[in-house]
């Protein structure tokens, strides 16, 4: 389990190597960073720190906190340096910022990518960093990682949450270097999947600090336990019933059971279509059958 270091607060005395970001989407850009922060560490003996904004930077997260730790586990990362964006923080200068850690860390190296902006204003970047652990006076040393580009576009957060945000839920998950997904407990709903349409489907709450999938019908896979199950997902309101909530409902192809209670992990893979109202029930069973049978040909 990460230890979590609260900014400005706690101490950590072991020698250590601070990555430095933002980290709220954990991308294929970030997994070489934190590759080679993995690799620097081990050579030179110290401990791997990561810092993260708790609730993120505003807005929806693409990643909840606990999400990415869980995710942070395979780079032998010792500590999550925890902090919370709020106004205070925001006043805080570059070279205070910098101050603040080595106060409490015992900070020997740190690590960034080139776009890294810290300190009121955004005034510190990389050659912010670079300045400073060139002064043999600071007894730190400074490495930068390059932007990932795939297939001709920088990997962004920024990027990722306008794929999910308009159904690119592929190209989403080639940037993350997984699938999109949402976790959530399952929450009785009228039944009408089952003695109506024919099509039992567990129900959640869209995780409100999670970045939204646009709504529509998808192919996703839904994880429960160990068991994987592919199937279609759909998020937004059901119009054929006349109910305008925001609604997550997935229909797992081979399960037979109940989940109320449960945790259910959802996996976004693919668009198939937009929400639609069916003039009867009959109909929309149709539908959901071609929706099942695109999704199953593509698995």
């Amino acid at each position: 389990m990460l230890e979590i270091i609260k900014y400005n607060e706690d101490e950590y005395t072991f020698p250590c190597l601070i990555v430095l970001g933002c980290f709220d989407s954990l991308h294929i850009g970030h997994d070489e960073l934190l590759k080679k922060a993995k690799l620097q560490a081990k050579i030179n003996g110290l401990d791997l720190g990561v810092m993260m904004f708790v609730n993120g930077k505003g807005g929806r997260q693409v990643y909840t906190f606990e999400e990415r730790q869980k995710l942070l586990e395979k780079y032998n990362v010792k500590f999550i340096l925890a902090i919370d964006y709020t106004e205070d923080f925001k006043k805080t200068s570059a070279s205070e910022f910098l101050e603040n850690l080595e106060n409490k860390l015992n900070v020997k190296a740190y690590m960034s990518g080139r776009d890294f902006r810290f300190g009121e204003g955004a005034k510190g970047k990389s050659s912010t960093l670079k300045a400073y652990a060139e002064d043999e006076e600071n007894g730190v040393w400074y490495m930068q990682v390059k932007d990932l580009v795939y297939v001709g576009e920088k990997v962004s957060t920024t990027a990722i949450k306008n794929y999910i945000e308009d159904g690119n839920l592929v190209k989403a998950g080639a940037f993350l270097g997984r699938n999109y997904s949402v976790t959530g407990f399952v929450i009785e709903g009228a039944n009408r999947g089952k003695k109506v349409v024919g099509f039992p489907t567990v129900n959640m709450r869209y995780p409100v600090e999670k970045v939204e999938v646009k709504k529509g019908v998808y192919k996703v896979k839904c994880l429960v336990g160990e068991e994987e199950f592919i199937g279609i997902a759909n998020y937004g309101p059901r119009p054929t019933f006349n109910e305008q909530s925001n609604v997550l409902e997935a229909y797992l192809d081979g399960f037979i059971g109940t989940l109320y209670g449960r945790s259910v992990t959802v996996e976004f893979i693919e668009y198939i279509r937009d929400t639609q109202k069916f003039e009867s029930v009959e109909e929309l069973k149709t539908q959901l059958k071609l929706d099942l049978r695109q999704a199953k040909l593509k698995v």
